[in-house]
């Protein structure tokens, strides 16, 4: 028998997810028939898949010890180094730098944003992997390798949820200025297509197509030099490469983005996330605009 007692960071969750989160090795299928059989316990009484848990209740399996395996958690850090723009209790807001990916793509140690954000809290005394059962302190929004600037990050389950559901609501507005081939001849614009993730590069359409989704942007010239401009974007959607492929879409791909069309010798990508607007959330905050200075 294994018995685990809810954390703060566990509760509002409902148990099958916490379950899932925790135990690898437990399928869904012996989860849901040791809940049916009272081999899974809440509080030592019957439950369901889908209670909700709160803080210092008590989880009691009786199965089999090969599908309790906690997960593992990595505690030995890369890097903790951090370009740190804001810290409360709750969120961190960093600047990530060009050539560091914002999570692992794989399963072995990776120097990435998210590590490096755990260890940075890790060495703060703020997080202990080997204390944690299903949360541990992540990012909100991601940005791509090439792509520098601000970057949200929850140090708690709250935190992860408010903000998360105000991107999700569009009450956190995301601003980059990227430098792109060419000049515009609209000074102000809007981009509304279609987008399609295809491997490792997105797809643009005109009009709707099975699969493809919306893909919404607004921009405005900032500066032009003698043969590309400087522009600022705000995202009112997310997709993956969206910048790229928009501005690629109507003729005026990123300088050095060979990926999307750009036919120069310039090799080095300009895309900064660098503002950050939040409206009303439910998280005390001294102000509501972070900006980064080129």
């Amino acid at each position: 028998m294994k018995q685990i007692e809810i954390l703060q960071d566990d509760a509002n969750q409902r148990l099958d997810k916490f379950l899932l989160k925790m135990f690898p090795d437990l399928s869904r299928s012996l989860m849901y028939k040791a809940i049916r059989n009272k081999k899974i316990k809440v509080n030592r009484k019957r439950c369901t898949y889908d209670q909700v848990l709160n803080k210092g209740d008590i989880v009691l399996l009786f199965l089999p010890p090969q599908f309790l395996n906690e997960k593992q958690r990595e505690s030995n850090f890369i890097s903790n180094q951090l370009d740190v723009i804001y810290e409360d209790e709750n969120i961190l807001i960093v600047n990530k730098p060009v050539g560091l990916l914002s999570q692992s793509d794989t399963s072995q140690t990776q120097d990435t944003l998210v590590s490096r954000i755990q260890g940075y809290l890790y060495e703060k005394n703020e997080y202990d992997p080997n204390n944690a059962h299903s949360f541990a302190p992540g990012i909100c929004n991601r940005l791509d390798r090439n792509t520098r600037g601000l970057v949200i990050a929850a140090k708690n389950a709250n935190a992860s949820r408010i903000i998360n559901e105000a991107i999700a609501q569009r009450r956190i507005h995301k601003y980059y200025k990227a430098y792109v081939s060419g000049h515009l001849e609209d000074k102000n614009f809007v981009i509304k297509k279609y987008m399609y993730k295809n491997k490792t590069k997105a797809l643009v359409s005109d009009y709707p197509k099975d699969g493809y989704k919306i893909a919404y942007m607004e921009g405005n010239v900032l500066m032009q030099d003698k043969m590309n401009t400087w522009v600022e974007i705000e995202l009112h959607t997310g997709r993956f490469h969206q910048i790229r492929a928009l501005m690629s879409s109507i003729s005026h791909p990123l300088v050095g983005d060979k990926k999307y069309g750009y036919k120069g010798k310039n090799m080095n990508i300009q895309l900064i996330a660098y503002k950050l607007r939040f409206d009303q959330l439910d998280l005390s905050l001294p102000i509501h605009e972070f900006v980064i200075k080129d």
